[in-house]
Formats: C-alpha cells, structure tokens, sequence
C-alpha cells in the first residue's frame, strides 16, 4: 500500500508542478494526502493513514529540468488516464519512430470510465511518448512528440 499512495503522491506532484498550483490536499477513504510546494523547489508531503496510525513524512523532490519538446506534440483534449494499448494484453496503438497516417489511433485517454481514442490528425512520426502507461494526463498536455512527415 506505501508504494501505491507513493505513486499517487508522485502523479499529483507532477499535476501540481505542470499546472502551478502550490498547495492539493486530497482525501480518500484510505488515506489523506497534504502537498505544499515550496519556491526554493522543497517539497513538504505529509501522508496520513486513516489504516493505521498518524505517519508524516518530508521528502525533498529535486525539479526535473524543463525539457521542452523539440519537434512538434500531439497534446492530449481531455484529462483522463493515458493508455498507451487498447487492453493490458494487447500490443500498443504506436511505438516510438512508427509513423501514423491520418485518424489512426494513438492512444485512449479514459475519463469518466469512457474510454476516448486520440487519433492523429496528420500524418507523422512518433519521436517520443511523453507519458507511461496508466498515468493521469491533463487538457493540453504534450502526449507524444511528433516530426510531421
């Protein structure tokens, strides 16, 4: 159970950091979770399990650098959980250095349990896949980045 609410934690630090927000708190029936997001680039996360008894943890979370995307993205239309195959077991819509034709599938984004394909809206190849499978992406977020062929 720690290293899910870890990759929890991790997964909303990310949101926090790509949208600018300095303080989330999310509460579940397992677990509360309070991330404070400090200028000097410190992260405070205090983790409390209802489970168990009142644990608190700091961690200090070095900011990746900002890699800017070099070529052209594909950005994402909706926020939802990116999948990169139509099913655990099946192969992926594209892999890094395919190249996609117009309206070809390249990837579900689930939201609301509606699973929605994202379909190239020109042809291009795949130079990077900008996420990992089973993550939360927000609206207009970079998806995959693209050379347009």
């Amino acid at each position: 159970m720690a290293n899910d609410i870890k990759d929890k934690v991790k997964s909303l630090y990310e949101i926090m950091k790509e949208e600018k927000i300095q303080e989330l708190k999310v509460n579940s029936k397992d677990y509360s979770v309070c991330i404070k997001r400090k200028d000097n680039n410190e992260n405070k996360r205090v983790l409390t399990s209802k489970r168990h008894a009142i644990e608190q943890a700091t961690e200090v979370i070095e900011e990746e650098k900002d890699a800017s995307p070099l070529g052209k993205t594909i950005k994402s239309p909706i926020t939802g959980v990116f999948y990169k195959s139509p099913s655990p077991s099946a192969p992926m819509f594209v892999n890094e250095g395919d190249v996609v034709e117009i309206g070809e599938t390249l990837c579900i984004i689930e939201a609301m349990k509606v699973m929605n394909e994202i379909k190239a809206t020109f042809k291009a190849k795949i130079a990077k896949i900008l996420h990992e499978n089973g993550k939360l992406v927000n609206s207009e977020q970079d998806l995959f980045e693209v050379e347009e062929v």
